[in-house]
């Protein structure tokens, strides 16, 4: 008579002392399988191993497929993660590069040391020149380069009571990126842990379709 297991301790303890050693993949399969949440009813045993009643071969090619468009999922959105830990990596090789031929770069550098007012502000200041080739900071650092009313702005704003409380905008700017690379460290963590168990998911689907073939 067919019996529904829901844990592996049951399973194991009903399979015949002489199972078969090979059966050792199937067995973490099926182990995999009730882990997740899953049932199966067993019916008599051919062999050194029962047949699988349920689920059926359909029934699991359909968890398969589900399984396998969520793998697709995940490994889609740890793409979009690399993407975006680059962008929140600073004083690459690349900014490096980059930066040295940049003619915006070279007028900064020429006024530090023409200008002493430009001097002064900058100290004052701290804009993030490292990231002068990133577009959501290229046209500030632009107009701080360029133009002498926006560099008296940020040295008013600087000098105020406020101001003065804040750290530099280029410690600012480094602290709030630190802290945005922790946050993408734990969604990196999270995605690579589902990933696994996905896998694991698929494998343990895989050799429970085979078995419910050969039922």
């Amino acid at each position: 008579m067919p019996e529904t297991y829901g844990s592996f301790d049951d399973f194991r303890r009903a399979l015949p002392a002489n199972w078969a050693k090979d059966y050792g993949v199937r067995e973490a399969s099926v182990r995999k399988y009730l882990e997740i949440g899953g049932i199966i009813k067993v019916g008599e045993v051919k062999g050194a191993w029962p047949t699988l009643v349920y689920p059926t071969a359909s029934r699991l090619e359909k968890q398969l497929e589900e399984a396998e468009r969520k793998l697709a999922g995940v490994e889609k959105q740890l793409h979009a993660w690399k993407r975006r830990h680059k962008r929140l990596k600073t004083n690459t090789v690349s900014d490096v590069v980059q930066r040295a031929v940049d003619p915006l770069f070279w007028e900064h550098k020429i006024r530090l040391v023409a200008d002493p007012t430009y001097r002064e502000t900058y100290d004052l200041v701290r804009p993030p020149m490292h990231l002068m080739n990133r577009a959501d900071w290229r046209k500030k650092l632009k107009y701080f380069v360029q133009s002498k009313e926006y560099r008296i702005r940020l040295h008013e704003a600087r000098t105020s009571k406020i101001g003065r409380r804040r750290e530099k905008m280029d410690t600012e700017v480094e602290k709030r990126m630190e802290f945005n690379r922790q946050l993408a460290d734990q969604e990196h963590k999270k995605l690579l842990t589902k990933k696994r168990d996905l896998e694991d998911r698929i494998r343990a689907v895989r050799a429970l379709i085979v078995w419910a073939r050969e039922s």
